[in-house]
């Protein structure tokens, strides 16, 4: 089988840190499905050129990486869109989920309307005080992913700070979000298909006096960072089973809500001091490195790394061969 790995093509701007993280994934990927049998061929995307599309329609099966193109998460949802046209069949979530998730406002509203506990929030554009949300609140741009923009003062207890933190953001960012925050344990359910992997907990102990216990960019991106060494992922999580089974149920509900059970993704979620689990976001496609999230729950799960890149490449053929047969079916009901 062929497979096309795509993945952002980055510029000159980039720093040589920055395209050996990327070639990274693909590299240790593609090992696996060489592995495997498989022809592989790495395909970076670029702005200005589309013959990373020609590419990807010769291929089997696309392995999307592409995160965005030279660096703006914004242009992933046009990644995504442009895969559903080739009719190849792709990894990960399909573009209306990754369009909506980028979107943090437009996510909580339809996960509101499907009755998921959803923690009040406004959007901002300028620096005002929403009404009708109960401090403390944490801001954060609505149209931002791997938690640019999320600092230690993100959470504001008073309405000066609120305003404060406002005004910086508005500055850079167009769309603000405004959300209660809900102090308590935090946890990520991760999902391949319809697959649930164990629940993961974020251990904050040991992080610095006065810093909120949040994941920050910091937290992601920025090596020997307090937030770095004291976000601690745990999984399992350590969590009675009723308390387990409620996480899944709302993980679940948000997952099915959102991505209709496809590709791979986590919910984000808090548990509130009377025990009451609040969704804090889903992430369509997180990061599939060896030592990221979804890999660490699929190891708790039984899979290996490979295992879990084989499953990922697994769910993404099925899908394609469900299609195939619907599209079939389709022209035999109408011919």
């Amino acid at each position: 089988m062929r497979v096309a790995l795509l993945h952002d093509g980055g510029s000159d701007e980039w720093s040589a840190a920055d395209v050996a993280a990327v070639l990274a994934n693909i590299q240790e990927i593609e090992e696996i499905l060489k592995a495997a049998g498989h022809t592989t061929e790495a395909v970076p995307v670029y702005l200005a050129d589309l013959n990373w599309l020609d590419r990807c329609q010769k291929a089997d099966l696309i392995f999307n990486l592409c995160e965005g193109i030279n660096g703006h998460a914004r242009f992933e949802d046009y990644v995504v869109a442009a895969l559903e046209l080739t009719r190849v069949p792709f990894t990960g979530c399909r573009s209306w989920p990754i369009t909506i998730c980028h979107r943090k406002h437009v996510a909580n509203t339809l996960l509101q309307e499907a009755g998921l506990p959803v923690p009040a929030f406004a959007l901002v554009h300028e620096p005002v005080v929403p009404k009708g949300l109960r401090l403390p609140v944490i801001v954060k741009p609505a149209m931002e992913d791997a938690s640019v923009g999320i600092d230690e003062g993100s959470v504001c207890y008073t309405e000066d700070a609120l305003l404060e933190r406002l005004a910086k953001l508005t500055a850079t960012w167009e769309d603000v979000l405004v959300q209660e925050y809900v102090p308590g344990r935090e946890f990520n359910v991760g999902f391949v298909g319809t697959t649930v992997l164990p629940i993961s907990e974020i251990d904050f102990a040991g992080l610095g006096e006065g810093k909120p216990p949040i994941v920050t960019y910091a937290a992601k991106w920025t090596a020997g960072s307090d937030y770095d060494l004291h976000t601690i992922p745990v999984c399992p999580a350590k969590v009675d089973e009723a308390t387990a089974e409620m996480l899944v149920s709302v993980a679940e509900r948000t997952w099915r809500a959102l991505a209709k059970c496809e590709g791979y993704g986590r919910v984000d979620l808090r548990l509130d001091a009377d025990g009451m689990p609040w969704v804090i976001e889903l992430n369509p496609d997180p990061d599939l490195s060896s030592d990221a999230g979804l890999a660490r729950m699929g190891q708790a799960f039984g899979w290996d790394y490979s295992a879990l890149v084989l499953q990922v490449a697994e769910e993404a053929l099925e899908r394609g061969r469900v299609a195939l047969a619907e599209g079939a079916l389709a022209g035999r009901v109408t011919s």
